[in-house]
């Protein structure tokens, strides 16, 4: 009772041996194929994990490059500190107040010389923010400092060279005067 139907065909004579034998290997090849067709198929999980990975890539790489420029900002305030810790001019004994204005607030800062008054006001010098102080740098530095952090600069006066004075009145009686830059508040 245990026969299966390929051999009560067998038993009754309406299929031969050779039928059998090639129904078998049809059978045989359709699962394999299924088997295999299943193993090809795309695997939920594996996208699902593929894409978790995407985006941990993608928050690692963001990651990365906030750090980059939080070394290339650190690097350039180390840089602007040496450029003005090897440029300063030296303010001791300074007998010589400077006013100019910072944030809209008058700060004075005292100069030791006439020199280096008359060089501000010229455009030689300027006056650069370094923490809670002043510092008195030459124009290259300065210009160099405004390249990295404009902020900084609190005082550089154009050098005539540079200015362009554009008179609008003609009929100006105070035109021939010439207002001094070293004008002390």
């Amino acid at each position: 009772m245990a026969n299966s139907l390929r051999d009560q065909f067998l038993k009754i004579g309406l299929v031969d041996k050779k039928q059998i034998s090639q129904a078998k290997k049809t059978t045989y090849k359709k699962t394999k194929e299924q088997d295999k067709g299943h193993i090809q198929a795309p695997d939920e999980n594996k996208i699902h994990a593929q894409q978790a990975l995407a985006e941990k890539k993608e928050i690692a790489r963001i990651a990365n490059q906030k750090r980059q420029e939080e070394v290339r900002r650190n690097e350039e305030i180390a840089q602007i500190r040496q450029l003005i810790a090897t440029n300063c001019l030296s303010l001791k004994d300074g007998a010589i107040a400077y006013h100019f204005a910072d944030n809209n607030k008058i700060a004075r800062i005292f100069l030791p010389t006439k020199e280096i008054v008359d060089e501000l006001s010229q455009g030689q010098l300027a006056i650069i923010r370094e923490k809670d102080t002043y510092a008195v740098v030459p124009s290259p530095v300065a210009e160099k400092i405004k390249a990295w952090q404009p902020d900084l600069i609190v005082l550089h006066n154009a050098s005539p060279q540079d200015a362009q004075f554009v008179l609008d009145d003609i009929d100006d009686p105070y035109a021939a005067y010439k207002i001094p830059d070293d004008l002390i508040w």
